[in-house]
């Protein structure tokens, strides 16, 4: 199969993105874009992993995701209609819990920080909820341990939230995104710290469209 740097990875997770969007305000009829959709924010935080890692400056990094995850929040707000903090925000409490479990020697303590997490990204309504902190627990161990068995593990997983109805059967297609993240190549690519931009700005262009669509048919 083709292999992927990470920045092509970053250019996939975005066009699945826009897609997934665009057929929640655009197209809903067009289900295939949902689907295919849902391998977004998998990919988005398996990149958070490896920044996390990599990253000489995690400050900088978390700053990046604050600002951008706050100048998103009210347009977010008003294209969705909804209260639901915005996926940058979700990214930004992961890349803090993987920064404390990297410092933690005891796994007590590393379990004690995943499941707080997890409470606070359902109190508090980040997008993707504790849902969305598993699947950044799951990105952090992609390079611990062997493929296979990673991939088993994160195949039950979806498998078993699907089953008690934690997430949709259209979410747990997310469990895809396993087969692309293993065609990292281990390159980086080029910076991508367009994306900062990109994300309110496309919610822009997305929200406007929405809003001239509605506007002729109402």
């Amino acid at each position: 199969m083709i292999k992927l740097s990470a920045f092509r990875i970053k250019i996939l997770a975005a066009v699945f993105m826009v897609m997934d969007h665009v057929c929640y305000l655009l197209m809903p009829e067009l289900l295939i874009l949902h689907i295919v959709g849902r391998l977004s924010f998998p990919l988005f935080a398996w990149l958070l992993a490896e920044g996390e890692k990599h990253t000489q400056n995690i400050y900088r990094y978390g700053s990046r995701l604050l600002i951008a995850a706050i100048i998103s929040q009210p347009i977010y707000t008003v294209v969705f209609k909804s209260f639901t903090l915005n996926i940058l925000f979700t990214l930004l409490l992961g890349l803090g819990m993987l920064r404390l479990v990297n410092r933690c020697s005891q796994l007590w303590q590393k379990l004690t920080i995943y499941v707080l997490c997890a409470v606070v990204a359902e109190t508090l309504n980040f997008e993707y909820g504790g849902y969305g902190i598993g699947v950044i627990i799951f990105m952090s161990l992609t390079g611990k341990v062997k493929p296979k068995v990673w991939l088993l593990y994160w195949c039950i997983f979806h498998l078993i939230l699907v089953v008690i109805s934690r997430i949709s059967l259209i979410q747990g297609c997310a469990v895809f995104s396993g087969l692309i993240i293993f065609q990292f190549n281990g390159k980086q690519g080029s910076q991508a710290r367009w994306f900062y931009l990109f994300y309110p700005t496309h919610l822009i262009i997305l929200g406007v469209i929405n809003y001239l669509i509605s506007s002729r048919y109402n």
